[in-house]
């Protein structure tokens, strides 16, 4: 029943234009095939952090990203199983997932940062209903923030998470 629930989602999606399909470029069809670790692998997954030194509002940075959303369509990506092979499906919008979190004294110390830094990136992505991206935005202070961030490998590389943090700073 869920199936044929997912199924018929999928088609009215794709009717209404909200949602498209593409195959998958060579890299990515490399990772799916060839890999030596299953897609849904944590092992896929790329992480980064960035310090935010003065006053942001968790809105301010929900804000931020989902601008970032709405102009790179691979934030709306998920993938389909397929027929022969996985394709991608984009929806035509995206609404932006910030985690938020205000940290404690102790969880501010360096060595319990590192900790939850690996808890946000080995939590695994439902690579079928995406987001293949998570944003955790982490309070040490009133003007003091960490973003954590943990994004699928099938959506991007070293290059392109510059790109996107360069797009969110702006």
């Amino acid at each position: 029943m869920a199936e044929e629930d997912n199924r018929a989602r999928l088609k009215r999606w794709l009717e209404s234009g909200e949602a498209r399909l593409h195959p998958l470029s060579f890299p990515q069809r490399e990772l799916w095939e060839n890999s030596p670790v299953p897609a849904s692998d944590p092992a896929n997954h790329i992480c980064a952090s960035i310090e935010i030194k003065g006053g942001i509002t968790r809105e301010e940075c929900e804000a931020a990203l989902q601008k970032v959303i709405d102009r790179h369509e691979v934030m709306r990506l998920s993938v389909l199983p397929g027929k022969d092979r996985p394709v991608h499906m984009i929806r035509s919008t995206g609404t932006a997932s910030l985690g938020f979190r205000q940290l404690s004294a102790a969880e501010s110390q360096p060595a319990a940062l590192e900790s939850l830094m690996q808890e946000v990136s080995a939590r695994p992505f439902d690579l079928l209903q995406g987001p293949l991206y998570r944003v955790e935005m982490l309070q040490r202070g009133a003007s003091d923030h960490i973003l954590a961030f943990s994004i699928h490998h099938a959506i991007a590389d070293g290059w392109s998470l510059g790109v996107f943090v360069q797009d969110l700073s702006t």
